[in-house]
C-alpha cells in the first residue's frame, strides 16, 4: 500500500512534464494550449493516444515521429523525466499538501521559463510583463 502514493506522484509528474513541453512549445508561437490537438511539428499529424505516453512513446519511438521520421527534441525527455524525478522530491519534501501543490505550480513554472529562454534565447511577452510586474513591486 505504501507504493501506490509514490508511483502515483512519478506518473503524475510526468503527465505534467508532458503538458509543460506544449507551454514550452506553444507559449512563445502565440498558440493556443488546448487547440489543436497534438501533433507533430514536421508533418502535422495528429498524434495518437500511445504517441503521448511520457517518456515510453519517445523511447520506444526512439526520439523519431512515427509518421515521417523526424526528430523529436531530447528536450522533450528531458523535461518529461526531469518533472517526474522531480515531484516525489516535493512530495517527500512537503508531503500531500497545499505546501506541495505551491511548491509544483512554482517548479513547472520555473521548468517552462527555463526551456522557453533556453531555445528562444529571449523572454516571451506576456512572461517579461509579469516579471516586469514583479520587479516594480519589489
Amino acid at each position: 500500500m505504501t507504493i501506490v502514493i509514490p508511483v502515483f506522484i512519478v506518473l503524475a509528474g510526468l503527465a505534467v512534464g508532458s503538458f509543460l513541453n506544449v507551454f514550452a512549445d506553444r507559449i512563445p508561437a502565440g498558440q493556443s494550449l488546448f487547440r489543436p490537438r497534438s501533433h507533430c511539428p514536421a508533418c502535422g499529424k495528429t498524434l495518437g493516444v500511445r504517441d503521448l505516453i511520457p517518456v515510453a512513446s519517445y523511447l520506444l519511438l526512439r526520439g523519431k515521429c512515427r509518421y515521417c521520421s523526424a526528430p523529436i527534441p531530447i528536450r522533450v525527455l528531458q523535461v518529461e523525466a526531469g518533472t517526474g524525478l522531480l515531484f516525489p522530491i516535493l512530495w517527500w519534501r512537503f508531503g500531500l499538501s497545499s505546501a506541495m501543490a505551491l511548491a509544483a505550480v512554482v517548479l513547472c513554472a520555473f521548468i517552462v521559463i527555463a526551456v522557453i529562454v533556453s531555445e528562444n534565447r529571449a523572454v516571451p511577452g506576456r512572461l517579461r510583463r509579469v516579471r516586469d510586474d514583479i520587479r516594480r513591486r519589489g
